[in-house]
């Protein structure tokens, strides 16, 4: 029987705030809602979370619920980081673009147009989660339709003919896949965090949901698709009735992207991404992403935001305000914008607001005697 495991992946959410002595508006990403992406890696029937030894949340491991904490393992990327850094080293010298070696952290030249600088981004990234894939048998989150176009459009700015066959080959490779619809476990959208970590604990003990990990890595195959569906359908069912999950689940339409059984493409260029015979499941997290950060917002934290590292952006001078979703390009995470406008107008509202009320009450405490 086959486990599923699935590769982790940071979710940092843009918090904003002000400095006390001098009122400069201030943006940080928090990275402390990890435990609201359970819901997802259940669904997709994972018994491990894989993490990379080059992230920094290994540093986090020790301060993890050890019901969270057995259920990670760590894994050594440094190939995979070597692989894709290798195999797009020519787009990379064509833009001028150069890497960080202690954080993997691509710089760009000055004036390289954002949308250039979001699909290197990507790429290097996207290209680094199939090795580990492949490498490792492990489910990996990547986007498949926003890689092909990222793709595309490199290959159009581009001039190196090594490069266009590197991007081409690439693309050909993510165009086996597509999208596999099935039903899934959907946890109670009342569940705390630690309640979700509870039930995932008592679920890897549970033979149905080790028999729904195992359909789950058979949707990758068009000979087993079939007859997965079904099983996991069923389990569904039977793992929704259990009296530990008391309020009962609901069943709703996931999305993975499978390997469809056309043989891949023949190339030098990729042949050391590609060690196995079969390509790694992909999954889609974005939704995942919109649901967690919305659980997160609505608990309206105002601690201060944490580092990937796990430790809080140690300054007392800065008044946090509550989070709201925002995307910011910075080291130590991947592609991120600062998301919608009307989002983004309305906390800078709040905190101009709360200034005014802190001024109105020094001046009323200056008129005491």
């Amino acid at each position: 029987m086959k486990k599923a495991e699935i590769l982790y992946e940071p979710l940092p959410v843009g918090r904003i705030g002000f400095r006390i002595d001098n009122q400069e508006i201030i943006a940080a990403k928090d990275f402390s809602c990890f435990a609201q992406m359970l819901e997802e890696y259940i669904s997709f029937g994972a018994v491990n979370i894989i993490f990379p030894s080059s992230s920094p949340e290994i540093a986090t491991l020790e301060q993890m619920p050890q019901l969270l904490k057995k259920r990670i393992r760590i894994i050594d990327d440094s190939n995979e980081i070597e692989i894709a850094n290798r195999l797009l080293f020519e787009i990379r010298k064509e833009f001028n673009v150069k890497i960080k070696e202690e954080s993997n952290f691509l710089v760009f030249p000055k004036n390289t147009s954002k949308e250039l600088i979001d699909c290197i981004d990507q790429v290097h990234s996207d290209i680094k989660r199939l090795a580990l894939g492949f490498n490792h048998k492990i489910q990996v989150n990547i986007n498949n339709q926003l890689l092909i176009k990222s793709l595309k459009f490199l290959r159009t700015k581009v001039n190196n003919s090594t490069s266009r066959m590197v991007l081409a080959q690439l693309e050909a490779v993510f165009n086996q896949y597509k999208k596999v619809e099935f039903e899934a476990l959907n946890t109670p959208k009342d569940d705390t965090p630690y309640e979700l970590i509870t039930i995932f604990d008592k679920l890897i003990n549970d033979k149905h949901y080790l028999e729904y990990s195992n359909a789950i890595t058979q949707l990758s195959s068009p000979l087993t698709r079939t007859n997965a569906r079904l099983k996991i359908r069923e389990l569904t069912r039977i793992i929704g009735s259990k009296n530990y999950i008391g309020k009962g689940w609901d069943y709703i339409i996931k999305f993975i992207q499978g390997w469809t059984g056309f043989p891949l493409p023949e190339s030098k260029a990729i042949a050391s991404l590609i060690k196995g015979n079969e390509l790694p499941s992909l999954v889609n997290m974005d939704n995942a992403r919109k649901r967690a950060i919305k659980l997160w917002r609505n608990s309206n934290l105002t601690n201060k935001p944490l580092r990937r590292n796990g430790l809080p952006i140690a300054d007392n001078n800065i008044n946090w305000m509550p989070p709201f979703y925002m995307k910011i390009r910075c080291e130590d995470d991947n592609i991120f914008s600062l998301g919608p406008a009307r989002e983004l107008s309305e906390a800078i509202g709040k905190i101009l607001k709360e200034i005014d009320n802190n001024k109105k009450k020094v001046v009323i405490h200056r008129k005491k005697p």
